[in-house]
């Protein structure tokens, strides 16, 4: 920390292996000793065993996922590691840098791990400022609760710009900590120059305890002998340095811009980042200038800076109506959530606030797999189904039913048809690939082969079901090939059901209706939060007009089912949801394909 830094007494301070950018915005290792991937190493480590040692509450984290990118390998690993322990907050500024190169990619990719990561968003702004969904362009959801804090200032009154009768002008320059000042204060220099000429002033820059040493010691040469000109590396009350000045010259980063607007000072600022993609400071100082609170200096000249300082001697900024209390507010808001008990619904409040913001319908269809294995699993899930009087797809395995299966479940669809229907899942759910993923109908059997055995156990649900089954056909593990494809259609199926990122086929004649939601869906082979599972189907009730969910019985217990009477409930409540099974779903295609062929 520098020197004139302190820490209060009830804080501790875990430090690091440095690391920081070079000028090409690349990680590179600050102390010399270590490589950037050890330090990274160490950091990692040493961030992990902080975590369990210290076993916080909160974990509360400035701007990742929605800037800090390259510092996720050690912050991925903490939130996974505190996830379901404590509390996951983000900690925003009131505006966010929105041009990358690869701005839909990287605003997809936070909003994901948001969703998938964190419990609530904190954004330190005033709501009729600025708002988060303005800082993005994705149409992807944000399901994470988001709170508008305030600005956080330092707790003291809003300071009024001193009278002054001195005819001698007093011109603050800084640039925050200073990093990144070094071409300010050598044009502030200049343009000092060029208004000393015609306007009696006195200039002090304070550089700030990171202005880079170069950059101090080229300072001083430059100002060496030029009359009015004061250096300071460092004040400890900047705002109220400006309250006492008639011009403040600066960047527009956070902390300043709220010293500009709560020291009532006449402000100057020149945006960092201008013209880099960094548009940050730029937006700020844009809106700050849109409501009376300051002016832009456009290009960071000294001439065009003298000029703008001069209009300055004569401006009135606006008194603005913002909330600046967002420390206290931040602070309210995480004991809140801290004494909020959560519930086994909790999984569902995305999905309610995705529900709520949908107007449109929304066509809804369950199908369940591997039906003839773990049947009283069936049997119970076909109770839930039948409890809400939600249609089921149960996708059975021809090789894997037994008479007395076969006896039960013909029973059940003819109590309730409209519920309950059959179809064929794949033959005996075997899998023929010895190098690619699991698939019984893939590139290792050829048509003739893939054919045979579809035919089998289009003849073996024939006889054991009759005229029960659909012309449905789901392949084992969602895979099938275009020889499969040929095979249904030669055999009179009309539906193909996979999952809605399989790989595309050319299907001719027959119709795909895919599921998207994988009820026990896994990442890089670790299963999914229930949690993670309600994003998941927030965001495609946000991004469809159908959804397909698909359930494994074999694998739900009384807890899964419990969560599925959960979902069940909560779409019993909302109008827009239209319940089908794919059969329905295909016959009400085929009508409207038949009414526009009409029509045209």
């Amino acid at each position: 920390l520098p020197r004139r830094i302190s820490v209060p007494a009830n804080v501790e301070v875990v430090n690091l292996p440095p690391l920081g950018f070079d000028e090409n915005s690349r990680l590179v290792s600050r102390d010399g000793r270590r490589s950037v991937e050890r330090a990274q190493m160490l950091r990692e480590k040493l961030i992990l065993q902080v975590y369990q040692t210290e076993k916080p509450m909160v974990v509360l984290i400035e701007l990742f996922p929605f800037g800090r990118k390259k510092f996720a390998n050690e912050l991925i690993p903490l939130i996974e590691e505190a996830k379901g322990r404590s509390k996951i907050v983000c900690s925003l500024r009131d505006i966010l840098v929105g041009q990358r190169k690869d701005q839909a990619k990287f605003e997809e990719r936070a909003i994901e791990t948001a969703n998938r990561l964190f419990d609530t968003i904190l954004v330190h702004s005033d709501p009729d400022f600025a708002r988060l969904e303005e800082s993005f362009q994705t149409a992807m959801p944000l399901h994470v609760p988001v709170f508008y804090t305030g600005f956080v200032a330092p707790r003291s009154a809003r300071l009024r710009p001193r009278e002054r009768r001195n005819r001698v002008k007093q011109i603050i320059v800084s640039a925050g900590g200073g990093m990144v000042g070094g071409d300010l204060f050598r044009e502030a220099v200049r343009a000092h120059k060029l208004l000393s000429k015609k306007t009696e002033v006195e200039t002090t820059i304070v550089g700030g305890l990171f202005l880079p040493e170069k950059d101090w010691i080229d300072l001083h040469k430059l100002t060496d002998n030029e009359a009015g000109i004061t250096l300071k590396r460092f004040v400890p009350k900047l705002r109220e340095e400006m309250s006492g000045s008639d011009v403040s010259v600066s960047q527009c980063g956070y902390n300043t811009a709220l010293d500009i607007v709560l020291s009532g000072v006449s402000a100057v600022v020149v945006p960092f980042g201008s013209g880099t993609g960094e548009d940050e400071q730029t937006k700020r100082a844009q809106r700050l200038e849109a409501i009376g609170a300051l002016t832009v200096c456009e290009r960071m000249d000294a001439e065009s800076l003298a000029n703008t300082i001069k209009k300055a001697l004569t401006f009135h900024p606006r008194s603005l109506s913002l909330n600046f209390d967002g420390g206290a507010v931040s602070t309210a808001i995480i004991r809140k959530l801290l004494t909020e008990k959560s519930t086994r619904a909790d999984w569902l409040e995305p999905v309610k606030r995705a529900l709520q913001n949908r107007t449109e319908p929304l066509k809804v269809f369950f199908r369940d797999d591997d039906a003839g294995v773990e049947n009283e699993r069936l049997f119970r899930l076909m109770d839930v189904f039948e409890n809400f009087a939600v249609p089921l797809d149960v996708a059975v395995i021809p090789k894997a039913v037994s008479a007395e299966f076969a006896r039960k479940l013909r029973e059940r669809v003819n109590m309730l048809p409209r519920l309950f229907t059959l179809h064929q899942h794949g033959y005996s759910h075997v899998n023929h690939e010895h190098e690619n993923r699991k698939c019984e109908f893939g590139p290792a059997r050829d048509k003739s082969q893939q054919a045979a055995d579809v035919a089998e156990g289009q003849k073996i649900l024939c006889a054991f079901f009759g005229d029960m089954p659909r012309p449905i056909f789901t392949p084992p593990w969602n895979r099938c090939t275009e020889e499969t494809v040929e095979a249904l259609s030669q055999l009179g199926f009309k539906i193909l059901s996979r999952e809605s990122r399989a790989e595309p086929l050319r299907l001719g004649r027959l119709r795909e209706i895919p599921v998207s939601i994988d009820w026990f869906a896994k990442r890089k082979g670790t299963a999914l939060t229930r949690q993670q599972v309600g994003m998941m189907i927030a965001d495609e009730i946000a991004l469809r007009d159908e959804l397909g969910i698909m359930l494994h019985h074999a694998q739900m217990d009384k807890n899964e089912r419990s969560y599925l009477r959960d979902l069940l409930a909560l779409f019993a409540k909302f109008s827009q949801i239209e319940m089908h099974s794919i059969w329905s779903l295909f016959e009400t295609s085929q009508k409207t394909e038949s009414a526009f062929a009409h029509v045209i």
